[in-house]
């Protein structure tokens, strides 16, 4: 990917725990992490190591217990959950394990949707040539009329993708992207991600569980207890 930037994340000695009937479980245990511009992290571990919790407090879903999160050295620790969302829908776009379409809705439609919530002041028109372009990016132009329902794990994941860029986020959070996916519509998925991200230039947190997409990505990090570990 292309040089590291200003850093786009900060986080100090993040804590985060859950309580299980009487007992207090930790999850994140004091961790500390940056994103920088064009920097691509994948992040591994075990299930319930508190992967997908971590993404979750990095892009303000869940709050700290202790600790410090910025973004581009702007503290959102205190924000309002208002403003916290706002400041999202233009910083961060996600790709999920599970896709989270519209089921009753076309491919033109989940994204047009996405793109009048995600970014308020864009227009219809401009809307409209940004759908178009993504829908070709992601090779859809000949689904791009069809309800998701009737499209394959693979292609609704391309439609995922183009859904996460179409707002122009600085950083895609994509968590176990090919999760749901065979082998090789997961090896198209990633490697279309990865294309796109670069062309885009975006930054890139990737939870995944496969080690061989891991390489693919500037650094990679081990989830284990809490903590990270080499």
């Amino acid at each position: 990917m292309s040089s590291k930037g200003d850093i786009l994340i900060s986080g100090k000695d993040l804590w985060k725990s859950f309580t299980s009937g009487d007992d207090e479980v930790s999850i994140i245990k004091g961790l500390d992490f940056s994103l920088a511009q064009g920097e691509s992290i994948s992040i591994m571990g075990d299930s319930g190591s508190g992967k997908s919790t971590l993404l979750n407090l990095l892009s303000g879903l869940d709050c700290l217990d202790k600790g410090s999160l910025k973004w581009k050295e702007r503290s959102i620790d205190n924000l309002s959950s208002s403003t916290l969302s706002s400041l999202r829908r233009s910083f961060i776009g996600f790709v999920f394990q599970s896709f989270y379409l519209v089921p009753d809705l076309t491919v033109y439609e989940n994204l047009y949707l996405s793109a009048k919530i995600g970014s308020k002041n864009m227009s219809r028109d401009v809307i409209h040539k940004r759908i178009k372009k993504y829908i070709e990016k992601v090779d859809l132009k000949d689904r791009e009329q069809h309800s998701v329902t009737t499209l394959s794990g693979g292609e609704k994941q391309r439609v995922a993708i183009a859904r996460a860029l179409i707002c122009d986020p600085l950083i895609i959070f994509a968590d176990e992207p090919t999760g749901n996916l065979d082998d090789h519509s997961s090896k198209e998925i990633l490697e279309l991600l990865l294309s796109l991200v670069e062309i885009e230039k975006k930054s890139l947190v990737l939870v995944t569980h496969n080690s061989d997409f891991a390489q693919y990505t500037n650094k990679k990090l081990f989830l284990k207890n809490g903590t990270f570990y080499d």
